[in-house]
């Protein structure tokens, strides 16, 4: 059986040559244990050969472009936390401001109840500047 002997020879080669995940070496070698025992023609194991050698070069990049597109999976995450964190930064000291304007209204003192309070107006537009900027935010988050 030499024809197993030289596609094991070359598997072990390849096995070497590239840095491939454990799970693909296993499948590639329990497909040659498979061929084990067919008589095969010298020109079917150099197309095996061949097929063999292409198959761990695609494999090569695939698991490549996989562990690249983790990194880059995993940056976009930690921007979006980052993101999102500093939103709701935002929304807290927001949330602060509106309440100490709130507190600050409330203090002020009140004129005759009779006439028009323009210190509720002005409490009343600030109030809705804060919630439209609230507002705002919470879509965005």
């Amino acid at each position: 059986m030499p024809n197993d002997s030289s596609l094991r020879r070359l598997l072990e080669q390849l096995n070497q040559q590239y840095q491939i995940s454990p799970e693909f070496k296993k499948r590639v070698s329990d497909l040659i244990d498979r061929i084990d025992g067919f008589s095969l023609h010298p020109d079917q194991v150099a197309v095996l050969e061949s097929k063999l050698r292409e198959t761990y070069e695609r494999q090569v990049l695939v698991e490549t472009c996989r562990s690249e597109s983790q990194k880059s999976l995993e940056r976009i995450r930690d921007k979006v936390q980052d993101y999102s964190d500093t939103l709701t930064d935002i929304n807290h000291k927001l949330n602060q401001a509106e309440n100490a304007l709130g507190n600050l209204l409330s203090f002020q003192t009140q004129p005759d109840p009779a006439a028009p309070r323009p210190a509720d107006n002005v409490r009343a537009k600030a109030l809705a500047a804060f919630a439209s900027i609230n507002s705002k935010n919470s879509r965005i988050n």
